[in-house]
């Protein structure tokens, strides 16, 4: 089953059993509904349909003594060891949903349905493990492609890198890398940073980043949730962090290639307060801007993101 492909109905249906607790409930031995509406101080009616549904999707086996949770989706859905973990991309699915929902007042307000820049976000956890599953799919290429621009035994420092599953990719392809990320995550991903070789610093991207030099510095899939004068300044941050002949890569979604850009800019639109996707000339204007060179657009194999790849100067200032 793809759990992250479900008809939104059967999402929010997953999403609402996993983080209300329903699927835990029944996870250790058949129960009946009525005793887990209890348990869990839910309606009983309500219980009972929404088990009966999860059974009807193949989530759950409803027999004598109740519904319980069939073996082969206890790991993906309930244990963050599994290799195939994906109870909290779904639960990030779920909250999308709802956000997505209060578009119209959005468009009113101009106010997000929650903000994920915001200091005092609490889904941290949740975001940060869908992030990891969402990136773990093209992270051997993105590394691929940035290492083979780069000197061996590379020093990169991935920007907001917390999630793990590209710093990771450029640990095993011999690069010396360290994640900035803001404490929550880091305090969150450390010891999996760690296990991987890679070095963790903690800190907020928006105020400061970590002494250079580095061969390159990564940023990926998070210049969306900034507007453009956010952008411009980390650009021009992340230039003074670059040896001579350093490279900033930046992987994003990118206005006019592909449709993809555009829905998610309303994404940012529901879930931050600044945050948008941009075209191919507003990246070149705001890399020129803070004095990068050989700017240049590749694809990611089978995903619908790009690699934004710019060269620090051999000589000259660190900012325009």
């Amino acid at each position: 089953m793809n759990y992250t492909d479900l008809d939104w109905r059967w999402a929010i249906l997953l999403g609402s059993a996993l983080r209300d607790g329903l699927l835990e409930a029944v996870a250790d031995r058949p129960r009946p509904s009525g005793e887990v509406a209890r348990e869990l101080g839910l309606d009983g009616r309500a219980v009972h349909i929404v088990l009966s549904a999860l059974a009807e999707l193949g989530v759950l086996d409803e027999g004598a003594g109740g519904f319980g949770l069939l073996e082969e989706h206890r790991g993906p859905l309930l244990r963050a060891d599994h290799p195939e973990y994906v109870g909290q991309s779904v639960v990030h699915r779920f909250g999308l949903i709802g956000g997505w929902t209060r578009l119209p007042d959005i468009l009113r307000t101009g106010e997000p349905a929650e903000d994920r820049t915001a200091p005092d976000f609490g889904g941290t956890a949740t975001f940060i493990a869908a992030m990891r599953r969402g990136a773990a799919p093209g992270a051997e290429a993105v590394a691929s492609s940035v290492l083979a621009r780069l000197p061996d035994r590379a020093r990169i420092l991935d920007v907001g890198g917390g999630p793990g599953a590209n710093a990771e990719a450029f640990a095993l392809g011999g690069a010396g890398v360290t994640v900035f990320d803001l404490p929550g995550v880091i305090d969150l991903m450390q010891e999996t940073l760690h296990t991987a070789g890679v070095e963790t610093i903690a800190g907020d991207m928006n105020e400061t980043l970590p002494d250079g030099p580095f061969d390159a510095v990564y940023f990926g899939n998070t210049s969306h949730m900034y507007g453009p004068r956010e952008n411009r300044d980390l650009f021009a941050r992340m230039r003074d962090l670059l040896a001579p002949g350093g490279l900033l890569v930046i992987r994003e979604f990118v206005r006019g290639l592909g449709e993809e850009a555009a829905l998610f800019a309303v994404n940012m639109l529901v879930t931050t307060a600044r945050g948008n996707t941009y075209t191919a000339g507003e990246y070149r204007d705001w890399l020129a801007q803070a004095g990068y060179g050989d700017v240049e657009f590749e694809p990611v194999p089978g995903r619908s993101s790009y690699l934004i790849f710019a060269r620090n100067p051999a000589t000259g200032p660190a900012r325009a």
